[in-house]
């Protein structure tokens, strides 16, 4: 719905998607709303050219800078839900904070969203583990961000590629903890 494009798809493109992927599956979707940056550049973002992207703006943070993006994909997901049974959980990538997490709860119960969760992407949310299960309804688990982040270890450089496995001890841990929380 959004790759490749030069504009965000309109709410009723992502409405009659959503319905689709909901008809389809109707006991539980997860839904993870957009994560663009770093690798995943939209023109109608407008971000600006970061020294480092995969440290910079992306997932949540762009939600954050542009919120009508947000609202629209939120707001769609709910309208493609009228009259299902379909169990709709909405969760956000790339957030580093309690402060990020609870914002994006915040903005899924405006639009009357009952589960909202957070992907554990990089270290500082499998370390926040315990205080993010305080405020979300779910975590889940990105392992090959998490594994990017922790050993700093670019994920598209082909020299890293023996870094970035997921059995690495460092990234075991993280995860370990993430699941004890």
């Amino acid at each position: 719905l959004f790759l490749d494009r030069s504009r965000a798809p309109e709410r009723q493109e992502q409405r009659d998607a959503y319905r689709e992927v909901f008809e389809a599956l109707p006991d539980r979707v997860v839904l993870r709303t957009l994560d663009a940056g770093a690798d995943k550049p939209l023109p109608f973002l407008s971000l600006e050219g970061e020294p480092n992207p995969a440290l910079g703006v992306r997932g949540l943070r762009v939600a954050l800078q542009d919120q009508a993006v947000l609202d629209d994909q939120l707001a769609a997901t709910v309208e493609a839900a009228e009259g299902l049974e379909c169990d709709i959980w909405v969760m956000a990538p790339m957030v580093a904070t309690v402060d990020e997490a609870q914002w994006f709860v915040e903005r899924c119960r405006e639009h009357s969203i009952r589960r909202a969760g957070v992907m554990v992407e990089v270290p500082a949310a499998a370390l926040l583990a315990d205080a993010l299960c305080e405020v979300v309804d779910f975590l889940s688990i990105g392992t090959n961000d998490l594994t990017q982040y922790t050993l700093a270890a670019d994920r598209e450089s082909g020299p890293l590629a023996a870094l970035n496995d997921p059995w690495q001890p460092a990234t075991l841990r993280l995860v370990r903890m993430t699941a004890e929380a």
